[in-house]
């Protein structure tokens, strides 16, 4: 008896046309036709995807990390366990779990064998979203924000270039931030709580995030000069940013922020690529399992 399994499609990730994803996904077993369905809008895909685990189906997420994000909130939801399809611009989560290239993921969906993974509660005041990589306030917030909002380019080109746009209108903001052990109040140019190592398209923004198991990589950098900040910039490539003088690297198990701006960019707070909400925000590891195909 065949294993019922269903790839749910974002159309509109990547570059790949909508035949060439067709194309990737009838190579996983061409013994039999599998099941795709092409979402229709984002709350489609998290309505057809619950349908489908409630039946037991394994559901495989074909997108970016925002559209991955949305199945894996329904796998957690309901105690499923899922497998991905790297088909996005970042594919940072798949990165994180080196799964980054279509033949590895594709490896991973034929074995059928499954990990724990860990991921991000990031709690607002009206409601709660997860993040499979990192949620943060800042400068890669707002360059994750503007990259949402360009069409053309993909990876870490395109993160390099909205934060190259966010760089020409640098600012830090004063957040305070709270913690288990101590409450900070400080002029902030990037803050970061990861669960996973990447963003931005492959910006190795926290090199020690599964140091601990139960506690999520908090890295902050104070506010810097425009030249220190460039600096700053290009070491997170290789992840020797965190041994800059302004940045703070550790481990807790939940941070609190609050935003003591005016500014519009000071209170966006986003993960896996998109925009989450607005401060205050409390940001936590999940507790419930995500298993994903490995």
């Amino acid at each position: 008896m065949k294993k019922k399994i269903v790839y749910m499609v974002n159309p509109a990730a990547g570059k790949l046309s909508q035949k060439n994803k067709k194309r990737v996904i009838n190579s996983i077993d061409p013994s039999y036709k599998p099941e795709i369905v092409f979402s229709k809008s984002a709350e489609d895909a998290g309505k057809r995807a619950q349908e489908f685990m409630s039946k037991r189906y394994l559901v495989v997420a074909c997108g970016g990390d925002g559209f991955i994000n949305l199945i894996a909130q329904k796998a957690i939801e309901c105690s499923c366990k899922m497998a991905i399809l790297p088909f996005g611009r970042g594919n940072d989560f798949a990165r994180s779990l080196n799964l980054h290239s279509l033949d590895k993921a594709i490896d991973a969906i034929r074995k059928g064998s499954f990990k724990s993974v860990s991921y991000l509660n990031v709690v607002f005041l009206n409601n709660s979203r997860i993040s499979l990589t990192n949620a943060g306030v800042g400068l890669l917030s707002e360059a994750s924000f503007r990259a949402s909002k360009i069409p053309i380019l993909k990876g870490s080109l395109l993160y390099a270039f909205a934060a190259l746009i966010s760089f020409i209108n640098l600012k830090s903001h004063r957040y305070v931030v709270i913690t288990e052990v101590q409450k900070m109040e400080m002029e902030i140019l990037i803050l970061a709580g990861a669960a996973s190592h990447y963003t931005g398209g492959g910006m190795y923004i926290a090199p020690d995030a599964k140091k601990f198991r139960n506690k999520l990589n908090l890295l902050f950098a104070k506010k810097l000069s425009r030249i220190q900040t460039l600096i700053l910039l290009i070491k997170v490539f290789s992840g020797r940013h965190i041994f800059h003088r302004s940045v703070t690297n550790t481990h807790v198990e939940s941070v609190k922020i609050e935003s003591h701006s005016s500014d519009q960019w000071s209170s966006i707070v986003s993960g896996d690529g998109e925009y989450l909400g607005d401060l205050p925000v409390t940001i936590h590891l999940g507790r419930k399992p995500l298993k994903i195909a490995h």
